[in-house]
């Protein structure tokens, strides 16, 4: 060891230790512990578990409580394709439709458009893009395979328990029981088990459901929020591959519809539906 080394370390083990006073007047100390380790004991729960098919009723009637106490809606619905961003290129919007939609249960709908823009003007002869409405609050395209009538049709099964905050969550996934039609996609449905209603879903087709236009349609994902105590849809994305490319588009899209602006139960005026809308 070098003669400096050994005259440092005769220093500091010649130093008397600190007395008390002196060692609170240099400033705060900090205690040093050992590692703590606790134990928590089982607890064995005699209840049973709730069981799935329970589940899935709770969930046709959490749907059912939630369309019946929307009597009327308003809100603003937004359409925009939008195509993909590729090597070298970045997403580009093709087309934006915004419209102002009123529902009134049980037979009244109608959309405003406010807005629609497109990078390429279509001819006369082309049809616009549009967004069409029905009457109804239900909502199938969330909840069409946990409707109590079409149950026998997919087959379930719980993925996934999860909480956030003080809301438990079942993650449940669902598939056709034949695939003989290929119409019906499979999925799974985020479920708040606070209202047992479906807050989030994902979808995947194994076929096209165009297959003449479309030769297939990516993830597909729903999700709604909670607008004064109701359940509402917020936007569905999807990204669909042509068969052929299109002008304009190219080969994919992706289609982005945004839900916004709610005014629930609130009444219409009946002059809004007095005259001819878009539908």
């Amino acid at each position: 060891m070098p003669f400096a080394a050994l005259s440092l370390c005769a220093v500091i083990l010649a130093a008397p230790a600190p007395s008390p006073a002196s060692h609170l007047a240099s400033g705060p100390t900090l205690a040093i512990e050992d590692t703590m380790h606790t134990e928590v004991p089982e607890v064995l729960v005699a209840a049973p578990r709730v069981t799935l098919d329970e589940i899935l009723d709770r969930v046709a009637r959490g749907e059912a409580r939630r369309d019946s106490a929307l009597h009327d809606v308003a809100f603003t619905a937004a359409l925009r394709l939008v195509k993909p961003a590729a090597a070298g290129r970045r997403a580009e919007m093709i087309e934006e439709t915004v419209a102002r939609v009123y529902k009134q249960k049980p037979d009244k709908v109608r959309s405003v458009t406010l807005r629609h823009w497109e990078k390429k003007a279509k001819k006369e002869s082309d049809d616009d893009t549009s967004m069409n409405f029905t009457p109804g609050t239900g909502e199938r395209i969330v909840n069409f395979a946990f409707r109590p009538e079409a149950r026998g049709d997919f087959r379930f099964h719980i993925v996934g328990r999860e909480l956030f905050g003080d809301h438990l969550i079942y993650r449940i996934a669902f598939e056709p029981r034949s695939l003989v039609s290929g119409d019906d996609p499979d999925g799974v449905v985020w479920v708040d088990t606070k209202d047992f209603v479906i807050v989030r879903q994902e979808l995947s087709f194994a076929r096209s459901p165009v297959p003449i236009l479309l030769k297939g349609v990516d993830r597909l994902v729903i999700e709604r929020r909670e607008v004064d105590g109701h359940w509402v849809l917020r936007r569905v994305l999807l990204r669909c591959e042509f068969v052929v490319p299109v002008p304009t588009f190219g080969r994919a899209f992706d289609v982005a519809f945004q839900f916004d602006d709610y005014a629930i139960n609130r009444g219409i005026a009946p002059a809004v539906f007095s005259e001819s809308g878009a539908r």
